[in-house]
Parts: C-alpha cells; structure tokens; sequence
C-alpha cells in the first residue's frame, strides 16, 4: 500500500509539467529585466549631467575626508613631558663634603637636598609637614614629642632606615666636637628610642615650633656609628655618600683649566626613594666660583637652570631663558652689633634709624620685598609697630644725644675728639652688595667714618662665617637669614645666642626681650604668643640691633623646554624648590590624547 502511494504521487510532476514551468518562468523574468532595466537605459543620457554632478560630489566627500584626518590628526596627539632625560643645574661654590650636616655653601646644601630627605619638611603650601617621618606629634604639655617613620623607607644601599638613624643624627648635631653646620640646638633635649620606628623626644620645656626643629636630613647609623664625631667631617662618607632622597651619587668629575665651572657631579634616580616616581633619570650639578660663569654657562646653553642670579642678571642672559620668581620665608638684615665700642650706646643706634634713607638704600628693590621686621606677615598675623622713618636732622640731634659731637667736616667724633669709624662687611653677591653701599653711603652722610670690606665670592661662605661672622669681627654685618617656616626670632635675638657659636648676630642682650621669646616658645595659648611678639617688635624698632632691609626671593633662569617647580609653591628657603623635584622633567614625546 505504501510502495502503490509513492509511486501515485511522483506521477504528480510529470517532465512536460516542469518544462511548461520553466518556460513560464523565464518569459515572467525576461519580461521583468526588459521592462525595468533595457527600456529605461535610454533614460540615462537624459541624466548623465546628474550623474556625473553625484560622482564628483562622491569623490570630493572622500578627498575631503583624507584631507580632515590629515589635518586634524595632530589633534589626537600632544607633546608631553614624560619618564627619562637628564637635567643639569649651575650651583656655586666648590663641594667638599657631600656630608648633609656639614653643607655650608650653595653647592652642598643643593647636593644635600638631592641627596636626602629630611625628617621633615614644608610642603607646598609652605608648611612643616612629614618626609621620612609618617607623624609627629605633641602631647598635652608641649614637651614630649614622638616621632614615627614611615614603613617600607631605606637607604640608598638597600638598608632599612630605622629609629638609631635619628638619634644618631641628634647627638651628633648636638656634639660640639663634630662642629655640624645645622642650626637646631638639640642640647637640653633627650631622645628615647620606643622601637625601630618610633624616637620620643623629650624638651626642658613646652615649645610649640618644635616640629620645626626637625627639618634636617638623616645620616645612615650603620655606615658611620663607629667613627668618631669629631672626624666625621673627613670621613670616606663625605666623598662616597650612603642618602635617602630621590637621587644617588654616580661620580664627580674635576674639570679642565679650559673649563669655567670646577667640577661636574653625576647624580642619578634613587631607585630605593620612598617616592619612586622621580621623572628625570639623572641630574647633573655643574659647580662654579663666580657668577659671571654661570651666565655665560647658561648662555651656551652647557646647564638647564641656575639659581644663583639675581634681578640684574637678566639683561645678560641671551633671549629664550625664562624665570621665575618667588618669595622666601628669609631675609637680609643690617646686623648692628652690639657689643662694638661706639654701638653699645642704643642712642647711637637710633640715630643710624632715623639717618639712614631706606628708599635710597632700596632703590631697585620691588615693594613686594621690602622688610622692616624680623618676623614675616606670611608666618604671624601681628600688630606691627610704627617705623618713624627717615629724618636726617633728627638723627644728628640723636648722635649729640648720644654724647658725640660733629667736627668743622662734618665727621661724627667721641669725647677724645676722634672721628667714629665703623668697619662694616658683607659678602660679594649682586643685591646685597649694592645695598650695603648704599647704606653705608647713608652712614657717611649722617657723619660717620665707614669701611665696607666686601668679602669676594671666592671665599666661600663657610670661610666667611668662620672667620668674620662666628667671632663677630664686625660693627654692621650684612647677612640674609632664614626665618623659618614658623615665627621665631629667638635664636637671633635671644641673649643664649649672643656668643661665637650662637646665631644672635647683634650680640643683642635685653632680659625682658628674652622672657618675651621665651614664653612665646613654651605657651600654647596663640593669643599670649601674639602679644609677646607684638612687645618683641616693639622693643626690637626701639633698641635697633638690626635693620630690615629687603626679603629674601629665588630667582630661577631656566631653559623653556624643561618642567621645573611648581608656580604654587610656598617656599620657605632656596631649597624648597626641590619639594617636588621628582616631577622635574626634560624630555618630551608626542602621546596619544584620550577623548
């Protein structure tokens, strides 16, 4: 029965069926083709214009497409400053000891900087803040203070930085054999170490600023713990560093009589910095004795940047080297001393006040510098006291005041009829050597007999704090200080500091002025603080151990194609520049934008 229905229904589609299909079939599609394409290619020549106008207008879309991503392709790209390259900065003075605690001139203390990292340090905004410290804190009574490292920091040889670190460093600062050039005066305070991380400090009394205190690098325990504090100076260390900052030493080269700068110093990145992301791969130091080479060093383009110049420098420096400007928390100071024979008497001091013409002495000087008081409006919002000014017949009635009297020639002369000669010195340096000429010119005019002895950039500044400025071979002294991050005027002016290893350069003793200084260093109550300074600067425009004379600033001359420190930064010293050196940069590639 199935076999009789399969073969009943092939018999449906006979061959004679299928051809009748087929030829149906191909007369629908013949008719098809013939009616909607052969008898409409007549038209086209009815259309050929318009044709030709979509082809052209086709090719031009698709030229002008190449043409777009052509033009336009730079636009998905930026030159930017990226990871490698090497940056070489002009420094002066020679190097001796790449020792941070002995650095004495710009030279080193730039090296030291590059070199270590401090405990602590300002950040941009220009306050104290943790580098090798994660916390520093103070409890209840002001005096004991901890100090806690950060976790995962080492030495540049791979040795973990630890507890013994700090303190070694603290006693040897404070011992007087090793002669350290750091300020900080760690002789009444003890150090307690609680762990491998953590040192307690404990102070003879409460003293609010002390985290300023701890601004200074670390040295390596391990390397020079066995030496002798008094030969650390001449230690191999001094040559062959072990540091902790964001660059390590690879050589230093002497130069060639040829040569205008002295030696050439090859850092290059600390891959064991804390902060591992330094840009630049190396950083050269150039060293040199005067300006003069520095500028035609920066001309020839042999260095990157200096920061040794000053305003006067720019008309020297050939077109295409920018600056930057920025001021410090420091300042340059008529240091009057005290204890000289003719300036003991404070009449006669007050006298040089009042006969001295700040604006002639300052000409030149942008008003955003100038500084009448050893405290910064940037460190303490103070009331600060009136400044009688400039008033040159009421000086010379303050000289005959003093008991002095005036000869036929005008001279100022003492009882014995002997003219009153002031030896005053400064160091040669493009500002302040002017501007000590013409406050001594000023002198002269009020009747004095002056000699300026300017010291020239050959001896180095360690030379000249040595041998004038430490045994205070002076009557007027010409010196820029650092004034800290925070308020303190206590280590130039107190009476403690009044001696050859002391930094009251004045030689400056006034018993109620100590007591002011040091109950604003041991209260925490800020409006007690305010008005002890406040009677500070009272007392200090009234007994005149110094002059302000202008506030300290960096001036930066630079290469345009490098990226240096930041325009925002607050900084407290020259060496603050180097707060974000590691996004320092001086090559540039072309990158891809992100949309």
């Amino acid at each position: 029965m199935s076999k009789t229905k399969k073969k009943s229904g092939r018999s449906r589609f006979s061959r004679k069926k299928i051809a009748e299909f087929y030829h149906e079939s191909t007369d629908k599609v013949g008719k098809h083709f013939s009616d909607n394409f052969i008898s409409r290619i007549q038209n086209a020549h009815e259309v050929r214009l318009w044709i030709i106008e979509w082809v052209l207008l086709v090719v031009v879309v698709f030229l002008f497409a190449i043409v777009q991503m052509m033009w336009y392709g730079d636009s998905y790209h930026t030159d930017a400053f990226v990871r490698g390259g090497d940056y070489t900065e002009a420094v002066l003075g020679d190097v001796k000891s790449m020792n941070p605690l002995y650095a004495s001139n710009n030279a080193e203390k730039t090296l030291s900087k590059l070199l270590f990292a401090n405990l602590v340090s300002p950040d941009s905004s220009g306050h104290i803040k943790g580098e090798l410290a994660k916390s520093v804190k103070m409890d209840n009574s002001g005096k004991v203070w901890t100090v806690t490292l950060r976790d995962n920091i080492n030495w540049s040889d791979g040795e973990p930085i630890v507890a013994d670190d700090i303190i070694y460093t603290v006693d040897l600062i404070r011992d007087k054999s090793a002669k350290t050039t750091i300020s900080a005066d760690f002789s009444r305070v003890t150090t307690k170490k609680i762990n491998d991380k953590t040192v307690e400090f404990t102070l003879p009394s409460t003293y609010v600023d002390f985290m300023d205190t701890l601004e200074f690098p670390l040295l390596p325990k391990h390397i020079l713990g066995d030496v002798n504090p008094a030969l650390v100076y001449e230690n191999e260390f001094s040559k062959k560093p072990i540091g902790s900052g964001p660059f390590v030493l690879n050589a230093m080269q002497a130069a060639t009589v040829t040569q205008l700068n002295t030696y050439t110093i090859y850092l290059n990145r600390n891959t064991k910095y804390f902060l591992s992301d330094t840009k630049l791969d190396t950083f050269t130091l150039k060293t040199y004795k005067k300006r003069e080479d520095i500028i035609s060093a920066l001309n020839a383009s042999e260095v990157t940047a200096t920061a040794e110049l000053g305003l006067d420098s720019a008309e020297k420096l050939r077109n295409g080297i920018s600056s930057r400007e920025s001021l410090l928390n420091g300042g340059v100071f008529a240091f009057i001393n005290t204890k000289s024979d003719n300036l003991t008497n404070k009449t006669l001091r007050q006298a040089i006040s009042r006969g001295v013409n700040m604006a002639k002495v300052r000409e030149g000087i942008d008003d955003s510098q100038l500084l009448d008081y050893p405290i910064l409006v940037r460190q303490e919002s103070l009331k600060y006291p009136d400044l009688l000014g400039y008033d040159l017949k009421e000086a010379k009635a303050l000289v005959e005041k003093a008991g002095f009297k005036y000869n036929e020639q005008g001279k100022i002369i003492n009882k014995e009829g002997l003219p009153v000669t002031l030896n005053a010195v400064v160091q040669k340096r493009d500002v302040i050597a002017r501007v000590a000429e013409r406050f001594v010119d000023e002198l002269r005019t009020l009747g004095f007999e002056v000699t300026l002895n300017i010291y020239d950039e050959s001896q180095t500044a360690a030379d000249f704090f040595t041998t004038v400025v430490r045994p205070r071979d002076y009557d007027i002294l010409f010196y820029e200080v650092d004034l800290g991050v925070s308020a303190d005027p206590f280590v130039y002016y107190s009476s403690t500091q009044a001696s050859t290893g002391g930094w009251n350069f004045s030689n400056y003793e006034n018993s109620l002025v100590d007591d002011a200084l040091l109950s604003a260093h041991i209260t925490t109550n800020m409006n007690t603080r305010k008005a002890k300074y406040e009677y500070f600067l009272k007392t200090w425009v009234n007994d005149v151990p110094a002059l302000g004379l202008y506030q300290s600033s960096l001036k930066y001359y630079y290469s345009p194609n490098v990226e240096i420190y930041s325009e925002n930064l607050q900084m407290t010293d020259v060496l603050d520049r180097f707060s974000d050196v590691r996004y320092w940069a001086s090559e540039k590639r072309s990158v891809n934008v992100t949309p």
